[in-house]
């Protein structure tokens, strides 16, 4: 090996004489090693379909390449501006110096185009077992006579712990990355193996070099690569409990011998999905940790302990746990045009335990099996309906939309949840249109319609802006809602007469469904107001009609369409 810069000399006994005191350091089992050709000499062996100027592109034996798409120009076009040769090879193309540190040769790798790629190996190991995986690489931006050019190329190296061969894939633990140019660099990354195989990997990223007519090249070599045992990894405890929708966490581990913790990394995910979330990184040391989730849905936690000899990190095996949401009272908690309310408080009558909605109003309350009486507090100006029984099945979740809605002046109509009786409501025959303990959404009662009737109510409002009709039905056939308006125009109306402004036909329905009606969303409404709801069928009929409410409607913002020229 002849050295190109004294920088690159330098630095090489500097990285030689440091593995000399580190490696000494290590007992001599970590000395076994099952990489195959290490260092990176011949036979050097072809890669299929990868030719450059009538010449096979070459990969040294025991070894294979990789490119990342992403970050690789043209990644759809396999790579074709990407070349991986023997550093004998390459010094032939290009009448240089054969580079290479020991045995006969180096494996190089360039371009004059963004690129992110390398080599790996798979290799044979013992599961539960710690190795580290080290190789020395230099990097040339745009060869070997431009300047210094550090943070340009960015050196990485890693292990998949269970032997996959993607290194896109989110097992594979990374090291930190160097960017240091035209300077042998010894880059180390542990692992425990998972798996019978792990898969080491070596890499570097570099951006476009810009040069004239792409003539600069970027230039790599992978040198003297080395994979041992390093002692026992850390070991991991792990605890998971659901309580509501909170899944509560805890963990703790324990360093091998002459390590100390260094952290613990946690993530979960919904088995529904494959992507894991990140709840705490390796350097976090927080021992404890929650995260909400959602009823009826499985959830897998997995945590590992990181240990530190100062100079390299190992982490330990991955410890899984897995937590089904059941036995909850579980939902959401809106306000009458359907919005989520957080912070609004949710229990259980006669308990000591409650929670609090979280983003978006979904709650859970922790309660067993069995039947239990739920109720919400009022807030910031909206009145919870009355406290409705929920069943809950063993393993499984009894659901409750909760349905808070202005009160006051803010509200339209009054006895909008029929109960006891339908005080303040109109109707034209008296047996068609009951309070029925049959079915209610909330509360006891609900607005039962069993034959042909009308049944209505009418208030009085001012100043209510996009006045909003809501409630929930249940039905197993076709009836109508009016929402009543004493006419519409400019300003303020204060007309008496109320007739139908918005008519709507609804279908039947095999559960309790949320209906909203916009009287005209424009408007700041003063006047009389109401509702009427009518069927003409048969009779028999089962039309469930509950939570009724005239109030205020959501705010509308329109932006104004700008046209060029």
């Amino acid at each position: 090996m002849q050295p190109i810069f004294k920088k690159t000399l330098n630095l090489a006994l500097g990285v030689f004489l440091g593995l000399t005191v580190f490696f000494s350091l290590l007992p001599l089992s970590t000395w076994a090693a099952t990489l195959l050709n290490g260092g990176f000499n011949n036979p050097f062996n072809d890669i299929p379909g990868r030719v450059w100027q009538g010449q096979n592109e070459k990969i040294a034996g025991g070894w294979n390449y990789f490119y990342i798409d992403a970050n690789t120009y043209p990644g759809s076009g396999n790579a074709s501006k990407l070349r991986w040769m023997s550093s004998a090879q390459f010094a032939a193309a290009f009448n240089g110096l054969d580079y290479y540190q020991e045995g006969d040769q180096a494996q190089n790798m360039w371009s004059s185009y963004e690129f992110d790629g390398g080599v790996y190996q798979q290799v044979s190991a013992t599961p539960g077992e710690g190795y580290i995986f080290d190789i020395d690489m230099v990097t040339y931006w745009r060869g070997p006579g431009y300047p210094d050019s550090d943070g340009k190329m960015v050196k990485q190296v890693g292990i998949d712990p269970y032997g996959g061969i993607d290194p896109t894939s989110a097992n594979v633990i990374w090291s930190n990355t160097n960017s240091n140019d035209k300077a042998w660099i010894n880059m180390a990354v542990a692992a425990a193996a998972e798996a019978t195989t792990i898969t080491v990997f070596a890499k570097v990223q570099a951006p476009e070099n810009n040069s004239f007519n792409h003539t600069d090249l970027d230039m790599v070599y992978f040198e003297d690569a080395r994979i041992n045992t390093i002692g026992p990894p850390p070991t991991t405890n792990l605890n998971a409990v659901a309580n509501g929708l909170s899944v509560n966490l805890n963990w703790s581990g324990s360093p091998a011998s002459s390590w100390s913790i260094k952290g613990y990394e946690v993530e979960y995910k919904d088995q529904a999905e494959s992507n894991w979330t990140t709840l705490q990184s390796k350097s976090g040391t927080s021992t404890s940790g929650n995260f909400i989730g959602q009823a009826t849905h499985s959830y897998t936690i997995r945590a590992r302990t990181w240990q530190t000899d100062g100079s390299i990190d190992l982490p330990g095996l991955w410890v899984e746990k897995s937590v089904t949401i059941n036995e909850v009272v579980a939902g959401q908690v809106i306000n009458h045009a359907g919005l989520g309310l957080s912070g609004v408080t949710v229990s259980v009558s006669g308990w000591a335990t409650s929670t609090v909605s979280a983003n978006g109003g979904f709650y859970g309350l922790a309660s067993g099996p069995g039947s239990f009486d739920v109720v919400a507090n009022d807030f910031n100006g909206f009145v919870a309906p009355p406290t409705t029984t929920v069943a809950v099945p063993t393993n499984g979740v009894g659901v409750l939309t909760i349905t808070l809605r202005p009160t006051g002046i803010d509200q339209g109509i009054s006895n909008n949840d029929f109960e006891p009786d339908l005080s303040g409501w109109n109707r034209n025959d008296n047996t068609a249109a009951t309070a029925s303990t049959n079915s209610s959404h909330t509360g006891q009662r609900s607005l039962w319609i069993s034959k042909t009737v009308n049944i209505s109510q009418t208030g009085a409002v001012t100043g209510m802006r996009n006045p909003l009709l809501s409630f929930w039905y249940n039905s197993d056939t076709d009836f109508t809602v009016q929402f009543l308006g004493a006419g519409l125009g400019s300003g303020s109306i204060q007309q008496q007469a109320v007739s139908p402004v918005q008519t709507q036909t609804l279908n039947s329905v095999s559960g309790w469904t949320h209906v909203m009606v916009e009287l005209n969303a424009s408007k700041v409404y003063t006047g009389d107001i109401g509702v009427n709801f009518s069927y003409a069928g048969a009779s028999g009929a089962n039309i469930f009609i509950d939570e009724v409410s005239i109030a205020t409607g959501p705010y509308k913002i329109y932006l104004p369409v700008a046209f060029k020229n």
